[in-house]
């Protein structure tokens, strides 16, 4: 299995949603569909375990579970990278090499959770998930009161064979503010991606490699034509799609992402199940919401804007 480069990280990559069952098992039949659909898109490649697939809510054999069932469905035609969210080295490690073994190109890991880290501390936790697994390094700055900051991702990207670091997705542990002082600074050495789901598109536009955000999993035939259009320079129709993902992802996320996320899914008949509990209420009034939103989105001809 080829691992993954910078290079590889580029344009979009959703991050899949978990499909459960009613008793919130694995549809792994469901996570098939999924992933052919995604495929059939042209998605640049697909994340297993992420946030957006509920990986706070998965054990490490499922993900493993997972990545192999995407890497079956892909058959070599995209890669598949596994998120790790979880609170300790060890079990980071653990995880990581069930991914490894399962088929996984390169894991998105978020910094260790619930308690918070020293900047050495997170800097040994990417590095010997590195060392003991083997695996590229995507860094998933997504914790606000723990982020990853610009400082420590420079020392990373300096120190490449220790790190193994490939790219970065910059999420709510970021901002528009320190992307670009990544990609003034280390763009050419890891693939800076963008992931603030309601601000893609001037996060693209300031030179983001591409994205890895739950939008993507959402609506993946709107930010693929974003990501295109922004490719063409074509911002009248960027800025037409920003504002419809735009609209879905803040009536999303106003309660519980994870519920919100799937409910606007399987909105759009692409089934994927419940969310595993307790994130899995959406009061009445966002459900309407998320519907109302889909309803706006999907009154854009993504045949003109692709």
């Amino acid at each position: 299995m080829r691992l993954l480069t910078k290079e590889d990280v580029v344009g979009i990559f959703p991050p899949l949603c978990s499909p459960f069952d009613q008793n919130e098992e694995l549809d792994l039949e469901l996570l098939r569909t999924e992933v052919r659909y995604n495929l059939s898109l042209g998605v640049r490649g697909v994340c297993i375990g992420g946030s957006t697939g509920e990986g706070h809510a998965l054990d490490g054999q499922e993900i493993g579970e997972m990545v192999k069932a995407a890497q079956e469905e892909v058959a070599g035609r995209i890669p598949v990278m596994a998120g790790i969210i979880t609170t300790s080295t060890r079990e980071a490690v653990k995880r990581a090499k069930i991914a490894r073994d399962a088929g996984a190109q390169a894991v998105m890991v978020t910094p260790p959770i619930y308690q918070i880290c020293s900047d050495d501390g997170i800097y040994d936790f990417y590095s010997t998930i590195h060392k003991e697994s083997g695996l590229p390094i995507v860094i998933y700055n997504v914790l606000t009161n723990a982020p990853v900051t610009p400082k420590l991702m420079q020392r990373m990207a300096a120190n490449l064979e220790e790190t193994g670091l490939i790219a970065t997705k910059e999420s709510i542990g970021g901002s528009l503010e320190t992307l670009g002082e990544l990609l003034m600074t280390i763009d050419d050495k890891i693939s800076v991606t963008w992931a603030h789901d309601w601000l893609l598109y001037p996060g693209l536009a300031l030179g983001a490699k591409g994205s890895i955000s739950g939008a993507a999993a959402i609506l993946p035939r709107h930010s693929l034509a974003l990501w295109d259009a922004l490719q063409r320079s074509d911002i009248a129709t960027a800025q037409k799609l920003h504002f419809a993902i735009t609209d879905v992802c803040s009536q999303v996320s106003r309660y519980n992402w994870p519920a919100g996320v799937k409910l606007a899914v399987n909105l759009q008949g692409r089934k994927v199940g419940p969310t595993r509990a307790p994130f899995n209420r959406v009061p009445d009034e966002q459900v309407q919401r998320i519907k109302d939103a889909l309803d706006r989105a999907n009154a854009i001809d993504l045949k003109v804007a692709a």
